[in-house]
């Protein structure tokens, strides 16, 4: 007798880090658990390999002759993109190539860091980014497979935490070992990537593996679909979820862990030549105070440990952003982290898959297909404006984010920006992308507006705050 999968885990598909009312309904409230139907153990679903002849010819059909499931060798001859039968999974093989990295919101409100000073768009700005080949699971690891490891003594037992339920306890075994193995941490996904013979991918290898050189929101394209259901199935299940090569479950499943240690500046580092923030700046002082809270409540005698805490990314449905969550929960922990993510340690919703480098025989290919373009800097009369915003920073840190930029052009790079001044915030409205508020060179400016995103030549008006004040900046340059 077959088992119900149950809704288990809504999780959040569109921008969790909201930029519009556009997508409103997506931001509220997931609904109760419902039941959504018959679930096949893993074993009884079709490989990728094990299409039938109808099935070959139509997707043969609907891909172009050097298309998304091919790659170029070094004689340039398209070839089909390899699979890799592991134990426990099919790896595939991701053809190296650049991919537009990194996501921009529909608008910056950078209200709510005047009194909360934190970085909520670190995928910002997108930037091309190169990959060599490399493999990575068809899927998620799954329970029996992470099980197997536990036995294996290579592998510790995966434990929700405390006050989480475990998304398996009612299902029968063979279909609860089909699902994503959750509730483990960032060592213990590392441990397993290793005893597999991998390693977690990088982010950049798990976006590239997502979206493909033609810069998609979603794993599956550039708008939601309603057919794709939110939860824990089993892994593999939703075929709709299927990315530009064809990697299933990175945007319907669980959340997924990756390699990368989490750093808020991390996307606008490559364009700038020195530090800029402050060790007094609003940001830091802003972790400074969650992190006493977070560890001590209200002990005044009580000292977190000291810097940032580490926290590595994980990843999830718009491939563009970023979120990342502790190893541990401090004890005093409030529920949100600074940034307002609600996953802060080895959760119920949070699984991950492992990648692995090309082995010896392997034969290297590059992605047949040409990245999409993005323009990095905007010329609008007079002015170049960097697609770059950077967020809660006081003036002095604007100023010096502005003066570090340095944003390859071709085989030179362009430098000698600077905060704008307030007439010219005004006279860049149509590209500006507010409300803000954003530094000016003289002083800040906000766009008032009845909508949001605000329209384009909605008006901006100077906003009177203090040189100290935590708010977005966004740098010119005068063209020579």
């Amino acid at each position: 007798m077959m088992s119900r999968a149950l809704l288990v885990v809504p999780l959040c598909l569109a921008a969790c880090e909201a930029t519009s009312r556009r997508f409103a309904a997506l931001d509220a409230p997931p609904p109760a658990p419902v039941a959504v139907g018959e679930a096949r153990p893993l074993s009884e679903l079709k490989k990728v390999t094990e299409l039938s002849e109808t099935e070959k010819a139509k997707q043969a059909k609907e891909m172009p002759e050097c298309g998304r499931g091919s790659g170029r060798d070094i004689h340039g001859e398209c070839v089909p993109i390899g699979l890799w039968e592991t134990e426990h999974v099919q790896r595939v093989q991701i053809p190296g190539g650049v991919f537009v990295m990194g996501n921009v919101p529909d608008h910056f409100n950078s209200a709510p860091s005047r009194e909360l000073p934190a970085v909520r768009w670190s995928g910002n700005p997108p930037r091309h980014e190169a990959l060599r080949s490399f493999w990575i699971d068809l899927h998620e690891v799954t329970r029996g497979a992470y099980a197997s490891c536990v036995a294996a003594g290579a592998c510790t037992p995966a434990v929700c935490p405390e006050g989480q339920a475990d998304p398996a306890k009612d299902l029968q075994p063979e279909v609860a070992d089909a699902l994503p193995q959750t509730c483990v941490s960032h060592q213990q996904a590392e441990a397993y990537c290793r005893h597999a013979g991998g390693r977690l991918p990088s982010e950049a290898e798990w976006e590239y593996a997502a979206r493909g050189p033609d810069a998609r929101v979603y794993p599956w394209g550039n708008q939601v679909k309603d057919d794709i259901p939110q939860g824990l199935y089993p892994a593999g299940h939703v075929r709709l979820d299927s990315s530009y090569f064809g990697v299933r479950g990175m945007g319907s499943d669980a959340l997924e862990w990756v390699a990368d240690t989490y750093d808020a500046d991390a996307a606008l580092r490559p364009f700038v030549s020195e530090a800029f923030r402050a060790a007094d700046g609003p940001l830091a002082v802003a972790r400074g105070v969650f992190e006493q809270s977070a560890f001590c409540g209200e002990d005044a005698a009580c000292r977190p440990p000291a810097g940032e805490p580490v926290r590595h990314v994980y990843k999830y449905g718009s491939v563009g952003q970023r979120r990342a969550a502790r190893e541990t929960r401090p004890p005093k922990f409030p529920g949100v982290e600074l940034e307002g993510w609600d996953i802060a340690v080895a959760d119920h919703r949070l699984g991950f898959r492992c990648a692995a480098d090309l082995r010896d025989e392997d034969k290297p290919l590059q992605v047949p297909a040409a990245v999409a373009p993005i323009p990095i800097v905007r010329s609008e009369g007079s002015l170049e404006l960097f697609g770059g915003v950077v967020e809660a920073v006081n003036q002095e840190e604007a100023r010096r984010f502005c003066a570090a930029l340095r944003v390859p052009y071709g085989s030179e790079a362009l430098t000698g920006f600077r905060l704008p001044q307030l007439l010219e915030i005004q006279q860049l409205a149509a590209v500006f992308r507010g409300p803000g508020p954003f530094w000016a060179e003289d002083g800040a400016a906000i766009q008032i507006a009845d909508t949001t995103p605000p329209e384009p030549d909605a008006p901006w008006r100077e906003l009177m705050v203090g040189g100290e004040t935590a708010l977005a900046a966004r740098c010119v340059r005068t063209v020579q």
